[in-house]
């Protein structure tokens, strides 16, 4: 009779549990599935490239430093990356697609250190994370820039020996030393925390000092930039007029917004060979007095795809992209200065201007002009207008990211 009984017992107990496995793998598989669809993650692909002199890196933060003298594709998690005094490089991080498409760009000025630890990007398209990177720094200056991509928002997670911060799209620049870390927002929304979680939600044009120890975070008024639509992300005439002058031959060149690896630029185009000298530009009306701020600095990132010149032509005034920008100076005269860029060597004849600089070619270059109020001939008062030209026979150049910043 209890064997009998024990059987019974038995007969149910894995009749009952067959029915709760299969109630749970009906359940449980359609939710795991949908988990990992979710929550799945690919690898970014990023990129280092130099810029000036010769950063160094050390591939996954292991093995031998190597110094960085030509793009390095596939860079490792957890890799560390050097500048000296003058050397400077970026670290663009593209999502995984069939067209190369940044999802954030790292301007790493020099003397700076830091790590790239991660970029990850959701593996499939109905997952609702961002695609997301965490970098280190640990010292030095960085300038973040971040991008949705395909209507997918990007977050950079940016830690310093001080405090984090999450990056939204728009544009950011972070300076380290030993005493504190700051957080200034060009464009975009960043959320700010230091060492003792106490938190701050920094909006455009403003900043933020994480000190070791400190139990709050304060805003401050950052730059003001004086310029509009300097991304190139609204149409090109609501700021921006757009002219050619000194044509020799007909066709002129052109000049219009497009989007370029991700990102939106002005591009400045003539590609007809033996058409002669032309000039095609862009200029925006500032009007703006300056005479109460300590400092002034032009800000952006360019691009030269081509150029037939080479140098800056023979009189060393035909760039493929130049800058100029109009001044009244504190004596009442208009001044103008000038900076160009090219890419092709110059010939052993041709003049080249003081203000004539040589960059990379086909590969995105950040200039910074340090301060205007003391490398102008004189004192500024007041700058009237800015304009961005290229100039020469044929010409393919990009350029975005224009600030003019200014600081009381």
């Amino acid at each position: 009779m209890n064997e009998h009984r024990d059987r019974h017992r038995l007969a149910w107990f894995i009749l009952l549990s067959s029915f709760f496995l299969c109630v749970a793998l009906a359940i449980g598989t359609p939710l795991g599935v949908r988990q990992f669809i979710r929550t799945a993650r690919v690898r970014q692909e990023v990129v280092l490239e130099p810029q000036r002199g010769t950063p160094s890196m050390q591939r996954g933060g292991a093995g031998p430093v190597e110094a960085v003298i030509e793009p390095i594709p596939n860079i490792l998690p957890n890799t560390f990356i050097a500048t000296d005094e003058n050397a400077h490089s970026t670290l663009t991080i593209y999502v995984p697609s069939n067209e190369q498409v940044a999802a954030a760009t790292v301007q790493i000025y020099n003397s700076t250190d830091l790590v790239f630890v991660s970029a990850r990007s959701p593996r499939f398209d109905v997952s609702p994370l961002p695609h997301a990177a965490v970098i280190q720094v640990t010292s030095g200056r960085v300038r973040v820039t971040v991008a949705e991509v395909h209507g997918r928002p990007t977050v950079v997670t940016l830690h310093t020996p001080h405090a984090s911060a999450a990056l939204s799209e728009g544009s950011y620049e972070v300076r380290v030393n030993a005493a504190f870390t700051e957080f200034a927002v060009r464009e975009g929304v960043a959320e700010v925390s230091n060492d003792n979680d106490a938190q701050i939600s920094l909006g455009p044009s403003e900043r933020t000092i994480a000190r070791p120890g400190a139990t709050s975070l304060a805003s401050f008024e950052g730059e003001r930039n004086l310029l509009s639509n300097g991304n190139f992300d609204q149409a090109l005439e609501r700021y921006w007029d757009v002219y050619e002058r000194d044509v020799q031959n007909q066709p002129g060149g052109t000049v219009g917004i497009t989007s370029f690896g991700g990102r939106s630029a002005a591009r400045f185009q003539r590609l007809q060979e033996g058409m002669g000298h032309a000039e095609v530009g862009i200029q925006q009306t500032v009007n703006y007095d300056v005479r109460d701020f300590s400092s002034l600095t032009l800000h952006l990132n360019i691009q030269i795809l081509y150029q037939s010149l080479r140098g800056c032509g023979t009189l060393g005034s035909e760039c493929p992209i130049m800058i100029r920008i109009a001044y009244k100076d504190v004596d009442g005269t208009d001044r103008e200065w000038y900076h160009g860029f090219y890419a092709l060597d110059a010939a052993e004849s041709d003049l080249l201007a003081a203000w004539d600089e040589q960059v990379p070619g086909s590969t995105w270059y950040t200039f910074d002009s340090g301060n205007l109020m003391e490398l102008f001939e004189r004192p500024p008062a007041s700058i009237k207008e800015i304009a961005i030209y290229a100039s020469g026979h044929a010409f393919d150049a990009l350029v975005t990211e224009v600030e003019l910043l200014a600081q009381e």
